[in-house]
């Protein structure tokens, strides 16, 4: 027993040197501003949901969107962009600014920090993160072909999941990415910068209360959090786990930035 205690360590200790990133900083972060009460442990759980149902209830009920559309003027394709932004750039990076600064008392130098903004996991973004993306990709092809297809019929039967015809959630990614270039850039920083900043960032230090369970719920949270377009992110809920866990292991917002960015650009093209 003694020898092959002996004999696993050495390629333990490897693997967990080449993944594992310490983060002290973060660290104190979690212990020191994590949830501590009953109500606020429900709060933040809640705000992993709350952009998600604001967005279904504007985007994904025909009423009620048809309503805008007359109200503003602006076509279905540019009424859910400017929610896109609204739910990315206002909600995502204006919330945490405000709440770490109301209910924190951190002055804007500490928000900086708390959410992750100030540094930089070089080795995890040229290094790792490659690593982490070939893995993630020879275990998204199975993925992709037997479990996803499984839970993507399940949110057919339910009606409420149905993607609306006017929606440029729809399954092919052209319907998202055939903005002008200009609009494109800011989808892109609202979704991959804003995203993470919120859930990463922000919320999984909020929730560390749940101890070794946090990156699990924070990825399964994130997922579920995208209810206007269930029937495209809730059947990838397996694969939406190695954000929480990247995060769990390197401590970076940035590599974070990067890993959604290939993660979407492979489901979306690179998965057939």
């Amino acid at each position: 027993m003694t020898s092959s205690t002996a004999t696993a360590t050495p390629q333990d200790n490897w693997l967990r040197r080449f993944f594992v990133r310490e983060g002290p900083v973060y660290a104190n972060y979690e212990s020191a501003y994590q949830a501590k009460t009953a109500p606020a442990k429900a709060l933040y759980l809640f705000l992993y949901l709350a952009p998600g149902i604001v967005a279904f209830v504007f985007i994904s009920i025909g009423p009620i969107f048809r309503a805008q559309m007359a109200l503003t003027g602006l076509s279905a394709r540019y009424l859910q962009y400017a929610w896109v932004l609204l739910n990315t750039f206002g909600w995502h990076m204006f919330v945490p600014f405000l709440v770490l600064r109301l209910n924190d008392k951190l002055p804007l130098r500490e928000q900086l920090r708390f959410l992750g903004l100030n540094r930089t996991d070089w080795r995890g973004l040229f290094l790792v993160l490659p690593v982490y993306c070939a893995l993630f990709v020879l275990v998204s092809l199975p993925y992709v072909r037997f479990v996803a297809p499984v839970i993507e019929n399940w949110t057919k039967v339910v009606p409420v999941f149905r993607i609306p015809s006017y929606s440029i959630f729809q399954n092919t990614p052209e319907n998202i990415y055939r903005f002008p270039p200009v609009a494109l850039l800011f989808l892109g920083i609202g979704n991959f910068l804003g995203e993470e900043l919120y859930f990463r960032g922000y919320l999984m230090k909020k929730s560390a209360f749940l101890g070794k369970m946090n990156w699990i719920v924070n990825s399964v949270l994130f997922a579920l959090y995208h209810l206007w377009q269930a029937q495209q992110t809730w059947p990838m809920i397996g694969l939406v786990l190695a954000f929480g866990l990247l995060m769990a292991l390197r401590k970076d917002l940035y590599v974070l930035i990067a890993f959604h960015f290939f993660a979407n650009m492979w489901l979306a093209y690179g998965t057939g």
